[in-house]
């Protein structure tokens, strides 16, 4: 669970954004936390003024809240300060390579912080959000929220774009463009007419399998050997033709064929700098399922462990299929072919950071299903190691952000207003 809080605390704290909302105070301050340690997790020292004008234009993290967001991964032990006396000079990072970010602030979060019963109540909302769209009426009885608490969290979710409210078939229905980024009328229209239980199965049984050939759920209603019940194979379908789930195509010969993945995820799991890794992630994906799934000749026995060999050694073993099974992944230029004798032809990576990442993501998808440091800005990281006058001069004065007002509660107002009125 404290996993869960420190990532949904970084989810609220994206899309909140500068947005004040002091109903999630403790919360938004676990997710500066945790939005800032993934930022510098391997870095060297940070000159402070370059950290503070990073992170507030990156990570939306104010200058003013800075140091105390720097104090609490102080105690976590994640970073060192170098201070004169009560100034903060530079910070030292010190994130172990495998540790796992979320976890360690999660359970700090878990075990120092007493969360009001609005954070609680967003916690398990988003929970509930992460694995498909849900009724309104339902989700509120089966979470069992105060329905003042539970429709000012609706409120604020709406209005920082944590939250969508969807009309389908007379019925509201509770999105996260957080986790499904694509057609939401869609995805809501679809869980009204299958059930939310039915889409988390379906979605649950597509992430354990990332990649798998369209044809073969189809054909076998199944996936990765899984049965998939009528239902869920019809949302899976459904899903597939409405795009919210966009399965990459690879032509070989006069077929074609595509691969299921879960619905892309919006801003704050996918920034914008890694879109395009992702895409071409996803290529790997096929390609390497294409071989293991749907061979001509030669099966891939093991998919996760040829894209490690290729990212070990740079290139894949010569073989007759190479030509038609990576062509995706030239055009993407995530690799080249290279001719080894009459219809062979040998991969090799282009070794470049972005593709590396790529590779680094398509194992993840094959091992985990999930996705992994997708929601890192490389721009912020690359800021990080330069100059304060480099900083300077990426974040121009006419970028200078204006924080708005906090979300307007209309009890804080109306009781603001009687305390007034005893002045009169």
């Amino acid at each position: 669970m404290s996993t869960n809080t420190a990532e949904l605390a970084f989810d609220l704290h994206s899309g909140l954004a500068t947005t004040s909302v002091p109903e999630f105070d403790e919360l938004t301050k676990i997710g500066m936390a945790a939005n800032l340690a993934i930022h510098i997790k391997g870095l060297g020292a940070i000159d402070y003024e370059v950290l503070r004008k990073v992170s507030d234009h990156f990570m939306s993290i104010p200058s003013l809240l800075l140091p105390e967001v720097l104090r609490v991964l102080s105690e976590i032990g994640f970073v060192r300060l170098v201070e004169r006396g009560r100034r903060i000079e530079q910070v030292l990072p010190n994130i172990p390579a495998f540790d796992d970010v979320y976890r360690s602030i999660g359970d700090f979060a878990d075990s120092e912080l007493a969360l009001n019963s609005h954070e609680q109540a967003i916690l398990e909302i988003l929970t509930a959000l992460r694995d498909a769209p849900r009724n309104k009426d339902s989700l509120l009885n089966k979470l069992g929220i105060e329905n003042d608490v539970f429709e000012r969290c609706i409120t604020i979710g709406g209005a920082s774009g944590i939250l969508s409210s969807v009309q389908a078939r007379g019925r509201t229905m509770i999105i996260s463009p957080f986790y499904f980024a694509d057609n939401l009328d869609g995805l809501a229209d679809a869980a009204v007419a299958s059930g939310a239980s039915a889409m988390e199965s379906a979605l649950k049984k597509v992430k354990d399998n990332q990649g798998w050939p369209l044809s073969l759920v189809a054909g076998r209603s199944e996936i990765g050997g899984t049965a998939l019940p009528p239902t869920e194979l019809a949302l899976i379908h459904r899903m597939s033709e409405e795009g919210i789930i966009k399965p990459p195509t690879i032509k070989f010969g006069q077929k074609s064929e595509s691969f299921v993945f879960t619905p892309r995820p919006g801003d704050a799991r996918l920034s914008a700098s890694n879109r395009e890794i992702y895409e071409r992630a996803m290529a790997l994906v096929s390609a390497v399922r294409k071989g293991q799934l749907l061979p001509t000749q030669f099966q891939i026995r093991y998919p996760a462990r040829i894209l490690e060999e290729l990212r070990e050694r740079g290139h894949l073993s010569s073989n007759s299929e190479a030509h038609d099974q990576y062509h995706n992944l030239v055009v993407l230029r995530v690799a080249f072919l290279k001719q080894t004798s009459s219809g062979m032809w040998q991969l090799h990576l282009n070794r470049t950071p972005e593709n590396e990442a790529a590779l680094n993501l398509a194992i993840s998808l094959l091992r985990t299903g999930n996705l992994a440091n997708m929601e890192v800005s490389q721009e912020a990281r690359i800021a990080l190691t330069k100059d304060e006058e480099y900083v300077q001069s990426m974040i121009s004065a006419a970028e200078l952000k204006k924080r708005p007002k906090q979300l307007k509660d209309e009890q804080a107002n109306y009781e603001f207003e009687q305390l007034l009125m005893k002045f009169d």
